[in-house]
């Protein structure tokens, strides 16, 4: 068997790896994405919130109700923290699967260069054996003349 034909198979695994890792990084990129944009909506939903509360204390709130929106401003203000939390972990987790891409990417050329080597010499003793037959015929073709 060539030496190429026995190569194949490893470029056909690492050209799987690679798919793969590129496949999980653009999953995790989406959900980054998605996570910094819930980020942005809850921050914007506290802004409102912040304002809204100014704008009823200054108009005059209960007791009760101010320590609500405090309690609910609290809370959301907990919720942006968690999202942005999440968003970094998925940042983090994005940039390591971009490290492991890079690699297998990395490694998949490697190895298709080996094979396209070993195809090249492949080629080669290929035509220099059918040269050599070419030759051995042109030889008895002139020795039986």
């Amino acid at each position: 068997m060539k030496r190429s034909k026995r190569l194949e198979p490893v470029g056909e695994l690492l050209d799987e790896v690679e798919r793969e890792c590129a496949q999980r990084l653009a999953g995790l990129q989406r959900r980054q994405a998605e996570a910094q944009r819930r980020c942005l909506e809850l921050k914007h939903y506290l802004e409102e919130y912040q304002s809204m509360f100014q704008q009823r204390a200054a108009a005059g709130i209960g007791v009760s109700g101010m320590r609500d929106y405090q309690t609910f401003i609290a809370r959301l203000k907990d919720a942006v923290r968690q999202q942005e939390d999440v968003s970094a972990q998925l940042g983090s987790e994005c940039e390591h699967a971009r490290v492991r891409w890079i690699e297998a990417a990395a490694r998949k050329s490697a190895v298709g260069k080996v094979i396209a080597q070993a195809q090249c010499e492949d080629r080669k003793l290929e035509d220099r054996r059918a040269q050599k037959e070419l030759d051995e015929r042109a030889q008895r073709m002139d020795g039986t003349r």
